[in-house]
């Protein structure tokens, strides 16, 4: 009885503790709602491994805090401590890169890419990649992001001069009326394989690969947020009355072995 109500207990403290993980995503998506090109988050929860459980009597010590899997003769055999399953846990989180709205804005130095591809960025650690097209012109004449990154062309930096520039649909770019470099782009294999650095920048260990789907470059556009703050509103909601249930359901079990100990403990 106390072995299953101890069990209970931490499944509604890891339930909670998913639930509180899932809000800070919620709000760190609504936080940057009206970010240029961000991308929702979404967080990815599974339950542990029954085996598991199977194991908590395992007596083999040099196994206990190795990630190998036992032979399934040894899980068949090992004694089962119950059916319940042993609480929720963080498996991934699932970044959504579908495209955010376009707007126009009429700023030259301002860019959005139509397609499955991302613009390329020199920064202090390295080649990173990003959608948000927001750019600004240095002292230098080169184009920057907001943090001073450079953004990068086929043939390294790009030059802007100080006059007026445009891009074509191809990502050419022409310094009053002359061409001057290409923007790089770049896709990947697998998006899910990027990883975050910050709000916009992202970053692949296996590098990008050849672009081989159509796309295309929108000056003066933006891409917006891919954030539906509805959808996160009622998420959000959700989430909170989920965690409450978690909250009511530990307080309950509490009372219960409390009152276990301390009235059945003393009639005995």
């Amino acid at each position: 009885m106390f072995c299953g109500m101890v069990r209970g207990q931490y499944i509604a403290g890891t339930g909670m503790m998913l639930q509180r993980r899932m809000m800070e995503t919620i709000t760190n998506n609504i936080t940057n709602v009206d970010t240029t090109g961000y991308k929702k988050e979404n967080l990815v929860s599974h339950t542990f491994d029954a085996v598991m459980l199977q194991r908590m009597n395992d007596d083999d010590d040099d196994a206990i805090g190795r990630a190998e899997i036992v032979s399934a003769r040894r899980v068949a055999s090992a004694p089962l401590v119950g059916p319940m399953n042993y609480g929720t846990q963080i498996d991934q989180i699932y970044i959504d890169y579908s495209t955010g709205a376009f707007e126009e804005t009429g700023r030259d130095t301002d860019m959005a890419l139509v397609g499955d591809v991302f613009f390329v960025l020199e920064t202090p650690d390295g080649e990173r990649y990003s959608r948000a097209g927001a750019f600004l012109v240095d002292g230098a004449n080169y184009l920057i992001d907001a943090e001073g990154n450079y953004v990068m062309g086929e043939n390294g930096r790009i030059y802007v001069g100080s006059g007026t520039f445009s891009v074509d649909s191809a990502g050419g770019v022409y310094v009053n009326g002359q061409y001057s470099d290409t923007l790089r782009v770049v896709s990947f294999e697998d998006n899910n394989a990027l990883r975050k650095q910050g709000g916009n920048l992202f970053f692949s260990a296996d590098g990008p690969a050849a672009v081989t789907g159509a796309y295309e470059v929108k000056q003066k556009f933006l891409e917006n947020s891919n954030v539906d703050v509805g959808r996160e509103m009622v998420d959000m909601i959700s989430v909170y009355r989920a965690y409450e249930t978690n909250q009511r359901m530990l307080t309950m079990i509490d009372e219960i072995v409390g009152k276990a100990v301390n009235d059945i403990g003393r009639i005995r």
